[in-house]
């Protein structure tokens, strides 16, 4: 598997491309189960412990929470991208190099998010017509965890540079660290302190700080070739602009896609409270459905930057055909499963009282479950594509999928009420990924001498 026997990095750029795939897959499949349910234990404790209205609360933020998050995903999404492909290229130093700078974009990110969020959390809430009696919470859930979002962007920072030199295990390891801590806190701090929505807010942004201090602490120390010297340390500003250019349009994609949903959560929150929290429950049984589907499909970025680097473009190509197979037969397992039983798992995230939420939650699970294929294969090209550093063409495809979610949204919920929502994002899903795939299939992408990330630093 070209695997250092001293380490869990790997090189992609040769061997068998399937077993490869899968085996880097596996761990952030298992990283993506522990993710969710990381996310997942606030939305459970809340609606069982608390009450509905705290659900919605977690809903009524969540697109801005949303939002926040892929900003900061797409800075560390470059990070990924520019190592992945010094990495396959053989360039160490500037590994060491973009290693040391990567702590510097996760700074200036986190800060600039921090700041803005905690400011602007309340007229944002304002603005998308948010119910008055769940305002002040989620304004509160907002500020702490989007305030501090400098511990997840570093975790999340650190675990891209592991996975950018082909090791996926790591991140995984404090990931579940993560996950075990954030379900000891939110018990404590809903259980025994009684503190409700805040309480899930700063079990989760505590339990991200701990872990990526301990996941970046290991990193340096378990990997020699991430140990950069005080030299490589030196600001380069060649170099912090290629995270810049590839980091920038990422971000932006990624917050127009959640302004596209703050859009249609503006829409869902004009149908009250009750339709809020189905569309919360909705999401959540969705997230788990997909979670497979977006780990195989997410791997592929970093097979294709190694590659890119190395330029084994036919064997990107060939890559792309094998994950494709391995996604769609995941999405058919999943559609199967949330169709027989969707409104089963949704009762996981409802009291027994607060049944009546379930014929709005289940018809949105349902609907866009149908559509699974689309959505994994938006997501494998885009991963692709991302890989080999062409983020001006993933840019254009999440302004198609933008676009159309918001006006169908709005022309559907106008047609046939908050039913008519649910058909929005599956529909962007379809639109979004025909410039991708045609881009990919029939581009010239692989004429380029060298990455263009590489020529810019």
């Amino acid at each position: 598997m070209h695997m250092n026997s001293k380490s869990r990095a790997m090189n992609m750029t040769q061997g068998n491309i399937l077993r490869q795939l899968t085996i880097f897959a596996i761990p952030l499949l298992i990283g993506g189960i522990f993710q969710l349910v990381y996310n997942l234990t606030d939305t459970i404790i809340l609606g069982k412990f608390v009450s509905a209205t705290a659900l919605a609360c977690i809903g009524a933020a969540s697109s801005a929470y949303s939002m926040v998050l892929m900003l900061g995903q797409g800075m560390t999404n470059a990070i990924s991208i520019i190592i992945s492909q010094a990495s396959g290229a053989g360039d160490a130093e500037k590994v060491r190099r973009a290693t040391a700078h990567a702590l510097y974009v996760g700074l200036i990110t986190g800060g600039v998010l921090g700041v803005l969020s905690f400011f602007l959390s309340r007229p944002l809430l304002q603005l998308l017509g948010t119910p008055p009696d769940i305002l002040d919470d989620a304004v509160l859930y907002l500020q702490i965890t989007c305030g501090l979002t400098v511990g997840p962007i570093f975790y999340n920072a650190s675990a891209a540079i592991l996975r950018a030199i082909g090791d996926s295990q790591t991140p995984l390891f404090f990931l579940i660290f993560c996950t075990f801590l954030n379900i000891g806190l939110d018990l404590w701090f809903v259980l025994g302190l009684q503190a409700g929505v805040a309480g899930v807010a700063w079990a989760t942004i505590l339990s991200q700080f701990v872990s990526a201090g301990m996941c970046m602490a290991y990193m340096i120390k378990k990997y020699p070739q991430l140990r950069f010297s005080r030299r490589e340390t030196a600001f380069d500003p060649h170099l912090f602009g290629s995270f810049m250019r590839v980091g920038l349009p990422l971000s932006l994609q990624s917050s127009l896609l959640s302004i596209g949903m703050l859009a249609i959560t503006s829409v869902i929150n004009g149908y009250g409270s009750d339709i809020v929290a189905a569309f919360t429950v909705g999401s959540k049984v969705e997230q788990l459905a997909v979670v497979a589907i977006s780990q195989f499909a997410f791997s592929y970025s970093v097979f294709a930057g190694q590659n890119f680097g190395a330029r084994q473009y036919a064997r990107i190509r060939e890559g792309v055909q094998k994950a494709l197979l391995l996604v769609l037969g995941l999405t058919v397992v999943s559609m199967v499963v949330i169709l027989l039983f969707g409104d089963t798992i949704a009762l996981l995230f409802l009291d027994a009282g607060e049944a009546s939420i379930l014929p709005a939650a289940t018809a949105m699970i349902r609907i866009e479950a149908w559509f699974y294929p689309a959505l994994g294969m938006i997501w494998l090209y885009n991963s692709a594509l991302r890989g080999i550093g062409k983020v001006g063409i993933t840019f254009v495809s999440s302004m198609v999928e933008l676009f159309s979610k918001v006006g169908l949204s709005i022309l559907l919920s106008f047609l046939f009420g908050w039913y008519g929502i649910w058909f929005a994002a599956p529909v962007g899903w379809i639109l979004g990924l025909i410039p991708s795939v045609l881009y990919f299939h029939f581009g010239k992408w692989e004429e380029a001498e060298s990455p263009k990330v590489e020529q810019a630093a």
